[in-house]
Protein backbone atom coordinates (compact mmCIF):
# COMPACT_ATOMS: atom_id res chain seq x y z
CA UNK A 1 0.00 0.00 0.00
CA UNK A 2 1.49 3.04 -1.14
CA UNK A 3 2.25 6.12 1.02
CA UNK A 4 -0.53 8.79 0.54
CA UNK A 5 2.30 11.30 1.12
CA UNK A 6 3.35 10.26 -2.21
CA UNK A 7 0.79 10.87 -3.88
CA UNK A 8 0.66 14.30 -3.48
CA UNK A 9 3.05 15.92 -6.37
CA UNK A 10 1.36 13.48 -8.88
CA UNK A 11 -0.66 15.32 -11.62
CA UNK A 12 -2.43 14.22 -14.75
CA UNK A 13 -1.09 15.61 -17.80
CA UNK A 14 -2.79 18.90 -19.30
CA UNK A 15 -5.46 16.52 -21.59
CA UNK A 16 -6.98 13.42 -20.29
CA UNK A 17 -10.56 12.61 -21.77
CA UNK A 18 -13.67 12.22 -20.40
CA UNK A 19 -17.02 11.31 -22.06
CA UNK A 20 -20.09 13.18 -21.18
CA UNK A 21 -23.56 11.19 -21.65
CA UNK A 22 -26.59 13.42 -21.34
CA UNK A 23 -30.18 13.78 -22.77
CA UNK A 24 -30.22 17.81 -24.10
CA UNK A 25 -32.29 20.34 -26.18
CA UNK A 26 -31.54 23.43 -27.59
CA UNK A 27 -30.09 25.44 -30.06
CA UNK A 28 -28.65 25.99 -33.19
CA UNK A 29 -26.65 29.00 -32.41
CA UNK A 30 -24.82 28.90 -28.76
CA UNK A 31 -22.10 30.83 -26.27
CA UNK A 32 -19.88 28.00 -25.16
CA UNK A 33 -18.70 28.99 -21.59
CA UNK A 34 -15.74 27.13 -19.59
CA UNK A 35 -16.73 23.49 -19.57
CA UNK A 36 -20.17 23.99 -20.06
CA UNK A 37 -21.99 21.57 -23.04
CA UNK A 38 -23.67 23.54 -25.66
CA UNK A 39 -27.13 23.18 -26.51
CA UNK A 40 -27.73 21.11 -29.57
CA UNK A 41 -30.68 21.13 -31.83
CA UNK A 42 -33.04 17.93 -30.74
CA UNK A 43 -33.10 15.79 -27.62
CA UNK A 44 -30.46 13.10 -28.04
CA UNK A 45 -28.22 11.02 -25.87
CA UNK A 46 -24.51 12.42 -27.12
CA UNK A 47 -20.88 11.66 -26.14
CA UNK A 48 -18.91 14.39 -25.73
CA UNK A 49 -14.92 14.58 -25.38
CA UNK A 50 -14.00 17.31 -22.87
CA UNK A 51 -9.88 18.22 -22.65
CA UNK A 52 -9.11 19.59 -18.94
CA UNK A 53 -6.66 19.27 -16.31
CA UNK A 54 -7.01 17.68 -12.52
CA UNK A 55 -5.14 15.49 -10.34
CA UNK A 56 -5.05 11.41 -9.73
CA UNK A 57 -3.26 10.37 -7.00
CA UNK A 58 -4.54 7.47 -4.90
CA UNK A 59 -4.22 3.97 -5.28
CA UNK A 60 -5.60 2.59 -2.16
CA UNK A 61 -9.18 0.16 -2.44
CA UNK A 62 -11.96 2.33 0.41
CA UNK A 63 -11.91 5.76 1.14
CA UNK A 64 -10.72 6.57 -2.30
CA UNK A 65 -12.34 9.65 -2.92
CA UNK A 66 -11.79 11.25 0.49
CA UNK A 67 -7.67 10.52 -0.86
CA UNK A 68 -8.54 11.67 -4.50
CA UNK A 69 -10.15 15.33 -3.35
CA UNK A 70 -7.70 15.76 -0.61
CA UNK A 71 -5.00 15.11 -2.94
CA UNK A 72 -6.65 17.51 -5.15
CA UNK A 73 -6.96 20.71 -2.78
CA UNK A 74 -2.91 20.33 -1.50
CA UNK A 75 -1.65 20.13 -5.32
CA UNK A 76 -3.66 22.80 -6.62
CA UNK A 77 -2.22 25.52 -3.53
CA UNK A 78 -5.29 26.80 -3.04
CA UNK A 79 -7.26 27.25 -0.04
CA UNK A 80 -10.65 25.37 -0.05
CA UNK A 81 -12.20 25.87 3.84
CA UNK A 82 -15.14 24.86 2.58
CA UNK A 83 -13.98 21.37 1.32
CA UNK A 84 -15.67 18.40 3.13
CA UNK A 85 -13.95 15.19 2.94
CA UNK A 86 -15.25 13.63 6.16
CA UNK A 87 -19.12 12.96 4.88
CA UNK A 88 -17.71 10.78 2.29
CA UNK A 89 -17.24 8.14 4.54
CA UNK A 90 -21.16 7.94 5.75
CA UNK A 91 -22.21 7.90 1.80
CA UNK A 92 -19.78 5.46 0.89
CA UNK A 93 -21.02 2.27 -0.30
CA UNK A 94 -20.46 -1.18 0.99
CA UNK A 95 -18.87 -2.59 -2.18
CA UNK A 96 -15.33 -2.49 -2.40
CA UNK A 97 -13.03 -4.51 -3.33
CA UNK A 98 -13.14 -7.12 -6.59
CA UNK A 99 -16.01 -7.89 -7.87
CA UNK A 100 -15.48 -9.64 -11.55
CA UNK A 101 -12.30 -12.06 -12.57
CA UNK A 102 -11.81 -13.74 -15.18
CA UNK A 103 -9.09 -15.39 -17.18
CA UNK A 104 -8.96 -12.05 -19.21
CA UNK A 105 -10.22 -9.13 -17.02
CA UNK A 106 -10.59 -8.37 -13.06
CA UNK A 107 -12.57 -5.62 -11.79
CA UNK A 108 -12.30 -4.22 -8.97
CA UNK A 109 -14.82 -0.95 -7.15
CA UNK A 110 -12.09 1.06 -5.73
CA UNK A 111 -15.06 3.04 -3.85
CA UNK A 112 -18.60 4.21 -4.15
CA UNK A 113 -20.64 7.04 -2.51
CA UNK A 114 -24.05 8.56 -3.38
CA UNK A 115 -25.84 11.08 -1.69
CA UNK A 116 -29.78 12.45 -3.49
CA UNK A 117 -29.64 12.31 -6.52
CA UNK A 118 -25.47 11.92 -7.60
CA UNK A 119 -23.72 9.07 -7.08
CA UNK A 120 -19.95 8.32 -7.96
CA UNK A 121 -18.20 5.02 -8.74
CA UNK A 122 -14.69 4.60 -9.43
CA UNK A 123 -13.66 1.06 -11.04
CA UNK A 124 -10.30 -0.52 -12.12
CA UNK A 125 -9.33 -2.62 -14.71
CA UNK A 126 -6.42 -4.92 -14.80
CA UNK A 127 -5.95 -6.80 -18.57
CA UNK A 128 -5.03 -9.70 -16.94
CA UNK A 129 -3.28 -11.32 -20.39
CA UNK A 130 -1.88 -7.81 -21.82
CA UNK A 131 1.61 -6.61 -20.89
CA UNK A 132 -0.07 -2.83 -21.30
CA UNK A 133 -3.33 -1.14 -21.99
CA UNK A 134 -1.48 1.54 -23.19
CA UNK A 135 -2.07 1.76 -27.27
CA UNK A 136 -1.76 4.64 -29.67
CA UNK A 137 -5.08 4.60 -31.91
CA UNK A 138 -4.19 7.55 -33.70
CA UNK A 139 -7.10 9.06 -32.38
CA UNK A 140 -6.16 11.17 -29.09
CA UNK A 141 -9.73 11.43 -27.54
CA UNK A 142 -9.98 7.23 -27.92
CA UNK A 143 -6.53 6.15 -27.08
CA UNK A 144 -5.62 3.04 -25.68
CA UNK A 145 -7.77 -0.13 -24.66
CA UNK A 146 -10.95 0.06 -23.25
CA UNK A 147 -14.56 -0.95 -23.28
CA UNK A 148 -17.13 -0.50 -26.69
CA UNK A 149 -19.57 0.66 -23.84
CA UNK A 150 -19.64 1.46 -20.04
CA UNK A 151 -23.23 2.83 -19.19
CA UNK A 152 -25.84 -0.10 -18.95
CA UNK A 153 -26.99 -1.12 -15.83
CA UNK A 154 -29.60 -0.26 -13.07
CA UNK A 155 -27.54 1.89 -11.78
CA UNK A 156 -27.57 4.29 -15.26
CA UNK A 157 -31.10 3.52 -15.60
CA UNK A 158 -32.76 7.02 -14.87
CA UNK A 159 -29.50 9.12 -15.40
CA UNK A 160 -30.11 12.88 -16.33
CA UNK A 161 -26.31 13.29 -16.70
CA UNK A 162 -23.10 10.51 -16.79
CA UNK A 163 -19.54 11.25 -17.28
CA UNK A 164 -17.10 8.48 -17.73
CA UNK A 165 -13.56 9.15 -16.92
CA UNK A 166 -10.65 6.82 -18.18
CA UNK A 167 -7.10 6.92 -16.22
CA UNK A 168 -4.03 4.75 -17.46
CA UNK A 169 -0.81 4.70 -15.90
CA UNK A 170 0.17 7.56 -18.35
CA UNK A 171 -1.88 10.01 -16.17
CA UNK A 172 -1.35 8.14 -12.85
CA UNK A 173 2.05 6.31 -11.99
CA UNK A 174 0.61 4.11 -9.20
CA UNK A 175 -1.75 2.44 -12.19
CA UNK A 176 0.69 -0.92 -14.06
CA UNK A 177 0.51 -0.85 -17.16
CA UNK A 178 -2.45 -2.83 -17.68
CA UNK A 179 -4.58 -1.64 -15.42
CA UNK A 180 -6.67 1.71 -15.83
CA UNK A 181 -9.18 3.21 -14.16
CA UNK A 182 -13.32 4.59 -14.51
CA UNK A 183 -14.68 6.80 -12.82
CA UNK A 184 -17.92 7.67 -12.97
CA UNK A 185 -19.71 11.03 -11.95
CA UNK A 186 -24.06 10.38 -12.31
CA UNK A 187 -26.89 12.49 -12.00
CA UNK A 188 -30.25 10.52 -11.38
CA UNK A 189 -33.32 11.96 -12.28
CA UNK A 190 -34.29 10.89 -8.76
CA UNK A 191 -32.62 10.37 -5.84
CA UNK A 192 -30.93 7.29 -5.07
CA UNK A 193 -32.08 5.19 -2.60
CA UNK A 194 -29.69 2.45 -0.28
CA UNK A 195 -30.42 -1.06 -2.02
CA UNK A 196 -28.51 -2.85 -4.72
CA UNK A 197 -27.75 -1.70 -8.66
CA UNK A 198 -25.72 -2.87 -11.54
CA UNK A 199 -23.37 -1.87 -13.99
CA UNK A 200 -22.52 -3.50 -16.99
CA UNK A 201 -19.24 -3.14 -19.12
CA UNK A 202 -19.32 -4.55 -23.27
CA UNK A 203 -16.85 -5.60 -25.77
CA UNK A 204 -13.30 -5.00 -24.32
CA UNK A 205 -10.30 -3.78 -27.03
CA UNK A 206 -9.51 -0.69 -29.31
CA UNK A 207 -11.07 2.13 -31.76
CA UNK A 208 -10.00 1.82 -35.37
CA UNK A 209 -11.51 3.66 -38.51
CA UNK A 210 -13.13 1.55 -40.83
CA UNK A 211 -13.16 4.56 -43.31
CA UNK A 212 -16.09 6.08 -42.68
CA UNK A 213 -15.91 6.02 -38.77
CA UNK A 214 -14.25 4.74 -35.52
CA UNK A 215 -15.25 1.67 -34.74
CA UNK A 216 -14.23 -0.84 -31.57
CA UNK A 217 -11.71 -3.80 -33.03
CA UNK A 218 -12.50 -6.20 -29.97
CA UNK A 219 -9.64 -8.16 -28.30
CA UNK A 220 -12.83 -9.56 -25.89
CA UNK A 221 -15.94 -9.84 -27.07
CA UNK A 222 -17.98 -10.07 -23.93
CA UNK A 223 -20.32 -8.58 -21.21
CA UNK A 224 -19.30 -8.21 -17.67
CA UNK A 225 -21.83 -7.20 -15.53
CA UNK A 226 -21.69 -6.64 -11.51
CA UNK A 227 -23.93 -5.77 -8.67
CA UNK A 228 -23.26 -2.54 -6.26
CA UNK A 229 -24.69 -1.73 -3.07
CA UNK A 230 -25.80 1.77 -2.27
CA UNK A 231 -26.25 3.41 1.27
CA UNK A 232 -28.60 6.12 2.42
CA UNK A 233 -27.18 9.42 2.11
CA UNK A 234 -30.02 11.43 2.20
CA UNK A 235 -29.12 12.73 5.33
CA UNK A 236 -26.00 14.77 3.55
CA UNK A 237 -28.52 16.32 0.39
CA UNK A 238 -31.32 18.75 0.28
CA UNK A 239 -34.22 19.58 -1.47
CA UNK A 240 -35.62 22.96 -1.53
CA UNK A 241 -38.89 23.99 -3.48
CA UNK A 242 -38.30 27.57 -4.74
CA UNK A 243 -41.69 28.15 -7.05
CA UNK A 244 -40.34 31.70 -7.69
CA UNK A 245 -41.10 33.34 -11.06
CA UNK A 246 -37.92 34.58 -13.43
CA UNK A 247 -38.58 36.72 -16.47
CA UNK A 248 -35.59 36.30 -19.30
CA UNK A 249 -35.87 38.44 -22.47
CA UNK A 250 -39.67 38.59 -21.71
CA UNK A 251 -40.00 34.68 -21.30
CA UNK A 252 -41.27 33.61 -18.33
CA UNK A 253 -39.54 30.33 -16.56
CA UNK A 254 -40.26 29.09 -12.73
CA UNK A 255 -37.91 28.30 -10.52
CA UNK A 256 -39.03 25.05 -9.41
CA UNK A 257 -36.79 23.39 -7.26
CA UNK A 258 -32.95 23.45 -6.35
CA UNK A 259 -31.48 20.00 -5.48
CA UNK A 260 -27.95 19.82 -3.59
CA UNK A 261 -25.83 17.16 -2.50
CA UNK A 262 -22.01 17.05 -1.75
CA UNK A 263 -20.60 16.71 -4.85
CA UNK A 264 -23.42 18.80 -7.13
CA UNK A 265 -26.87 21.08 -7.42
CA UNK A 266 -29.83 20.61 -10.00
CA UNK A 267 -31.62 23.58 -10.66
CA UNK A 268 -34.85 23.06 -12.51
CA UNK A 269 -36.69 25.76 -14.44
CA UNK A 270 -40.44 25.47 -16.12
CA UNK A 271 -41.88 27.05 -19.07
CA UNK A 272 -45.47 26.98 -20.60
CA UNK A 273 -44.53 28.00 -24.14
CA UNK A 274 -41.97 25.44 -26.01
CA UNK A 275 -40.29 27.60 -29.29
CA UNK A 276 -37.31 28.44 -30.66
CA UNK A 277 -37.32 31.03 -28.50
CA UNK A 278 -37.50 30.02 -25.30
CA UNK A 279 -34.76 27.91 -25.64
CA UNK A 280 -32.41 30.61 -26.88
CA UNK A 281 -33.70 32.98 -24.45
CA UNK A 282 -32.35 30.66 -21.68
CA UNK A 283 -29.31 29.89 -22.91
CA UNK A 284 -28.23 33.21 -23.62
CA UNK A 285 -29.16 34.86 -20.87
CA UNK A 286 -27.83 32.27 -17.90
CA UNK A 287 -24.73 34.67 -17.30
CA UNK A 288 -22.48 33.97 -14.67
CA UNK A 289 -23.40 31.50 -12.27
CA UNK A 290 -22.15 31.40 -8.41
CA UNK A 291 -22.50 29.42 -5.40
CA UNK A 292 -22.84 31.57 -1.89
CA UNK A 293 -22.33 29.40 1.02
CA UNK A 294 -23.34 30.61 4.61
CA UNK A 295 -19.51 31.54 5.99
CA UNK A 296 -19.81 34.31 3.21
CA UNK A 297 -17.46 31.93 0.75
CA UNK A 298 -18.37 32.04 -3.01
CA UNK A 299 -18.18 29.12 -5.21
CA UNK A 300 -17.13 30.64 -8.77
CA UNK A 301 -17.20 28.31 -12.19
CA UNK A 302 -13.51 28.49 -11.11
CA UNK A 303 -15.16 25.59 -8.63
CA UNK A 304 -17.32 23.75 -10.32
CA UNK A 305 -18.42 23.06 -14.29
CA UNK A 306 -22.58 23.27 -15.30
CA UNK A 307 -24.60 21.86 -17.95
CA UNK A 308 -27.98 22.73 -19.58
CA UNK A 309 -30.73 20.09 -20.39
CA UNK A 310 -33.85 20.04 -21.61
CA UNK A 311 -36.10 18.86 -18.89
CA UNK A 312 -36.66 15.04 -18.67
CA UNK A 313 -38.97 12.44 -16.21
CA UNK A 314 -37.95 9.58 -14.86
CA UNK A 315 -39.63 7.66 -17.76
CA UNK A 316 -37.13 9.72 -19.92
CA UNK A 317 -40.34 11.47 -21.46
CA UNK A 318 -39.52 14.86 -22.37
CA UNK A 319 -41.02 17.88 -20.00
CA UNK A 320 -41.72 21.40 -20.12
CA UNK A 321 -37.98 22.42 -18.10
CA UNK A 322 -34.81 23.42 -18.33
CA UNK A 323 -32.21 21.71 -15.85
CA UNK A 324 -28.88 23.10 -14.89
CA UNK A 325 -26.51 20.78 -13.40
CA UNK A 326 -23.77 21.95 -11.36
CA UNK A 327 -20.97 19.92 -10.39
CA UNK A 328 -18.72 20.62 -7.76
CA UNK A 329 -14.76 20.18 -8.15
CA UNK A 330 -14.34 19.44 -4.17
CA UNK A 331 -17.29 18.11 -2.01
CA UNK A 332 -19.42 20.93 -0.45
CA UNK A 333 -21.70 20.83 2.56
CA UNK A 334 -25.04 21.12 1.48
CA UNK A 335 -26.37 22.56 4.27
CA UNK A 336 -24.13 25.51 4.01
CA UNK A 337 -25.24 26.16 0.74
CA UNK A 338 -26.95 29.37 1.07
CA UNK A 339 -27.65 31.48 -2.50
CA UNK A 340 -27.59 30.75 -6.02
CA UNK A 341 -26.55 33.70 -8.45
CA UNK A 342 -28.01 33.04 -12.27
CA UNK A 343 -29.52 34.93 -14.78
CA UNK A 344 -28.58 37.86 -13.19
CA UNK A 345 -30.73 37.34 -9.88
CA UNK A 346 -29.76 36.37 -6.49
CA UNK A 347 -32.26 33.30 -5.06
CA UNK A 348 -31.37 32.39 -1.51
CA UNK A 349 -32.40 29.32 0.15
CA UNK A 350 -32.74 28.55 3.78
CA UNK A 351 -32.16 24.92 5.36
Amino acid sequence: MSDFNNFKNIITPTEWKEKLYVEIEGLSETTVRRRRLPLTATAVLILAIILSTTVLAVSIVGGYFIQLFTNKAESSGGVYDYMNVEQLSAISGTTIGTVIETNEIKIEVMDVISSGNMAMVMLRITAKELQSVLFDTGYETLMNYRFESEIDGSLLKNMEQTSVRYYYSEDDPTLADNQFEILYTIINHNEFEAGTYSIMLENFGYYVSNGTALVMKPLYKDKWKFKLELTDGSKYSRTFLIRKPVTVNENNFMLENIKITPMSSTIVLSYNLHNKDVMEAFSSEVGSISVTLSDGTILSEEDFSYVIMSGKDGANKPVSAFVINISYDLPISAELVKEFYIFGETFSISN
